[in-house]
């Protein structure tokens, strides 16, 4: 070890050099890039989950607006109510 330096490019005072500063910097500044982009993918996905949960929600309305219309059928059409509620049933279990 040289009595003016402890490691690296640390002067005996503890002081970066110019070249340790610039690299700090730009390894802050790419940190911060790739924390914003992070956060820029979060926010997309975000807006998809939102916009495709509004879609389901409409869906689901859409179901039981249907089921509600298939179940009040008159029995004389019996056979094929229960046809079409079991696979109403089936598609509203999935």
């Amino acid at each position: 070890m040289q009595s003016g330096q402890i490691s690296g490019s640390l002067s005996f005072n503890g002081t970066l050099s110019k070249e340790d500063e610039e690299m700090s910097k730009s390894a802050l500044s790419t940190f911060r890039a790739k924390e914003e982009e992070i956060e820029k993918k979060k926010m997309e996905v975000k807006e998809k989950v939102q916009a495709q949960l509004g879609r389901i929600e409409e869906e689901t309305k859409r179901l039981a607006t249907i089921r509600e219309v298939l179940f009040s059928f008159p029995a004389f059409n019996k056979s094929a109510t229960k046809i079409l509620r079991f696979f109403i049933c089936f598609v509203h279990a999935k």
